[in-house]
């Protein structure tokens, strides 16, 4: 139920206290920080409101009417329930302000996150401040928007090209997608392969919604135009993991972010075999429902770090 015109505002029962308490406008306005004036003013546009005569004023000071005294007790009732109501919102925003719920799609859960959050803490231990706190849940690409838009999680980590309509977005970090295959692979021994055999080779691959998967078709289509079609994947897996074995195994070659492949790379484990005319560079993207501006508190504060930390 809607509350009426008449219905002061809290400050207005805050001034009928003060004069409660003090027995005096001036004494009430030095309480309250006001000139005399000020507190008669305020007092005047009450009892205008209401339509009651709180105070009755005199030469020795102001009293309270009886009707003013009942008044002031719902007041001081009122004015409880506020403070504590003002303390919770209070308590609220600093556990907002130190909890952090994440989506991260799993490459960059899996190879970039850590390295932020360990950084994240050691700076927060630097400046004497408490670190947030991060609630970390690693999903594909999609996932993680679908988490964002539901209010899920308050910050998602993606991998697929482009901005998710509805939301708001900030580059965090660049990487490419490399071809890989076993060391005893026939490609090993190409100069290159071209985007043709890519498009037309069945792929160890990630699942549907997976920012890999999306960022390799988006570069075949952009090479190859839209309605080239991709073979079957050989076999499609739900990890990083998973398909490093599977190509190790012989299912196939695999398209699969460096950043998940760089010890394999460096130890011998597999090769990456060059693409000609395929850009499979790509962008790393942070998302965040709202404003242009990432939200205040700790998304802020981590996007900041990370941006600092490039």
């Amino acid at each position: 139920m809607a509350l009426s015109a008449r219905m002061p505002e809290l400050a207005a029962f805050e001034v009928l206290l003060a004069i409660a308490r003090t027995g005096s406008l001036g004494a009430a306005g030095r309480q309250l920080g006001l000139t005399q004036q000020a507190v008669s003013s305020r007092l005047a546009s009450i009892e205008a409101q209401t339509g009651v005569q709180l105070v009755r004023r005199s030469t020795r000071g102001s009293q309270l009417t009886p009707a003013g005294v009942v008044v002031a007790e719902w007041a001081d009732q009122l004015l409880d329930v506020a403070q504590r109501v003002d303390a919770g919102l209070a308590a609220m925003r600093t556990e907002s302000h130190n909890r952090l719920t994440v989506a991260a799609s799993l490459t960059i859960a899996e190879q970039l996150m850590p390295r932020w959050l360990v950084s994240l803490q050691a700076d927060a231990q630097r400046r004497g401040i408490r670190a947030p706190e991060v609630i970390l849940t690693a999903a594909n690409s999609d996932q993680v928007i679908a988490a964002v838009r539901d209010g899920s999680a308050e910050l998602g980590f993606i991998e697929s090209p482009g901005t998710p309509k509805g939301l708001h977005s900030r580059v965090v970090a660049r990487d490419e997608l490399v071809v890989v295959v076993p060391p005893n692979h026939k490609w090993t021994r190409r100069s290159a392969v071209g985007a043709e055999e890519i498009n037309g080779t069945p792929l160890v691959s990630r699942e549907v919604g997976s920012g890999t998967r999306d960022a390799l078709s988006t570069a075949l289509r952009a090479a190859l135009g839209d309605g080239a079609q991709q073979a079957d994947p050989a076999i499609e897996l739900s990890s990083a993991a998973a398909m490093r074995a599977a190509v190790l195994a012989g299912a196939g070659p695999a398209v699969m972010s460096r950043l998940a492949v760089e010890d394999d790379l460096t130890l011998g484990r597999l090769r990456a075999v060059p693409v000609a005319e395929l850009d499979l560079r790509r962008e790393l993207r942070a998302i965040w429902l709202g404003g242009r501006t990432p939200p205040a508190g700790a998304v802020r504060d981590l996007l900041s770090h990370i941006a600092a930390t490039r």
